[in-house]
C-alpha cells in the first residue's frame, strides 16, 4: 500500500545536519525543500514558522532587493567557511548572535554605531543565547564575532553580490592593553593555572601543559590521537591524515625533554583513539582562569599559544624555530610576538 503524500510542509534535516522545510509539489508530482541555513533547532523552528507564513520568498531578497546582514552571514557560512574551513563550529557560533542583532538589518547600515550597540548588547547580556538563555559575554568573544561580520562582507564584495559593502566596526578593548599587543601570561600566572589544572578534576592538567609546550591551537590537542604521537621518533603530528589543510598549518613538533612526562602519561592513561578525556576544554580552563584571579582578557585558550611563542622570544630563540614550532612564518611571529622581547632583546645586547 503506497504512503499517503503529505499535504502540509515539513522541518527535517539531511545529512548534514543543515535543517530544511520540505513540502510536496503537486503540479511536479515531486518533493521540494529549502535550506534553513541552520544546524540549531530553536533557529530551524524559527525559521520554518517563517518559512510557513511566507512561503518561497523566503528565498527572496528582502526589502526590494536590498542586501542584509542575515544574507551576508549565511552566504558566508555556505560558500566559504562550510566549504573551505576545517572547524566551522567556531564561526558557527560567532555567527548566532549577529543574526540576532543585525537580522534583516540592510548591510550598508551595519556601521560603528551598530557595532558598539552590539557590543554593549552583549556584555550586558541582552544578545546572543536567544530568548531566556542570554547571558554577559567579555570583550575577547565580542571581538572575534564583529571579526566574523567583517569577514563575511569582505566576502560577499569579493564575490561581487549586489548591495555588498563592507562594513565598519569598533572592535572592544581585551586586557587593557594596546590593541596592536598581544596578550600574555607572565610566568607566575602560568604556574598558578597550572598548579589549579593539576588539582582539577580529569586529564585538564595534562591537557594545558601539552598546549604550552607544543605552542599548538587547542582544536589540535584537544583531538589529538595514539596514532599521531610517533614516541619513538619522537615527535607529535598535529594535523590529522584525513584533515583538509587550511590557512592556519599543523607543523610537525618534537618531542621536548619537557614533554616526555606528559605525553609517557597520556599514552598510559589516554583512550585507544582520542588521547584527552573530554572534546572541549575551554569552560573548564576559564573556570580554572578566573578561579586563580586571571583578569577577563586572559581567560581565553588561546592565549596559552601567545604565551609560549612570547616566553621562547623572550629567552632568545630565534624567530624563525618558534615559527616552526608554531606553523607560522618569521614574519607573522615577529609582527605578532616581538614587542614582548625588547627588553629581553636589550639586556642581551648590553651584555
Amino acid at each position: 500500500m503506497a504512503r499517503p503524500k503529505r499535504t502540509t510542509p515539513w522541518l527535517d534535516t539531511r545529512d548534514n545536519g543543515i535543517f530544511y522545510a520540505f513540502w510536496y509539489d503537486e503540479s511536479a508530482r515531486t518533493t521540494r525543500s529549502i535550506s534553513l541555513r541552520t544546524r540549531d533547532k530553536d533557529q530551524a523552528e524559527l525559521r520554518f514558522g517563517e518559512f510557513l507564513i511566507n512561503g518561497r520568498e523566503l528565498r527572496k531578497p528582502k526589502g526590494d532587493g536590498v542586501l542584509t546582514v542575515g544574507q551576508v552571514l549565511d552566504g558566508y557560512m555556505d560558500e566559504h567557511v562550510r566549504a573551505k574551513c576545517a572547524a566551522p563550529e567556531r564561526n558557527e557560533f560567532a555567527i548566532y548572535p549577529l543574526k540576532q542583532y543585525y537580522g534583516e538589518m540592510p548591510v550598508r547600515d551595519a556601521d560603528i554605531a551598530a557595532s558598539k550597540a552590539y557590543a554593549a548588547g552583549r556584555a550586558a547580556g541582552r544578545v546572543g543565547g536567544g530568548p531566556g538563555r542570554n547571558k554577559p559575554v567579555g570583550a575577547s568573544t565580542i571581538r572575534r564575532e564583529l571579526t566574523v561580520l567583517v569577514a563575511a562582507a569582505n566576502h560577499a564584495v569579493k564575490n561581487r553580490k549586489p548591495g555588498a559593502v563592507p562594513v565598519d566596526v569598533e572592535l572592544p578593548s581585551v586586557g587593557g592593553g594596546r590593541d596592536d599587543e598581544v596578550s600574555y601570561l607572565a610566568h607566575d600566572e602560568l604556574e598558578a593555572l597550572f598548579a589549579a589544572a593539576d588539582n582539577a578534576e580529569g586529564d585538564v592538567g595534562l591537557f594545558l601543559r601539552l598546549l604550552y609546550l607544543t605552542g599548538a591551537r587547542r582544536r589540535s590537542i584537544e583531538n589529538l590521537t595514539r596514532g599521531q604521537v610517533r614516541w619513538r621518533e619522537r615527535r607529535i603530528i598535529l594535523k590529522p591524515a584525513d584533515k583538509k589543510a587550511t590557512k592556519k598549518r599543523q607543523p610537525i613538533v618534537p618531542i621536548l625533554k619537557a614533554m616526555e612526562p606528559v605525553v609517557s602519561a597520556l599514552l598510559e592513561t589516554g583512550g585507544d583513539d582520542r588521547l584527552f578525556q573530554y572534546p572541549d576544554y575551554y569552560r573548564r580552563v576559564r573556570k580554572l582562569a578566573r578561579a586563580v584571579g586571571l583578569p577577563e582578557g586572559k581567560q581565553h585558550l588561546h592565549i596559552i599559544r601567545h604565551s609560549r611563542a612570547t616566553h621562547l622570544l623572550q629567552d632568545g630563540v630565534s624567530i624563525y624555530d618558534v615559527g616552526k614550532l608554531l606553523g607560522d612564518t618569521a614574519t607573522t611571529v615577529d609582527r605578532v610576538y616581538g614587542h614582548h622581547s625588547a627588553e629581553s632583546l636589550a639586556a642581551r645586547l648590553e651584555m
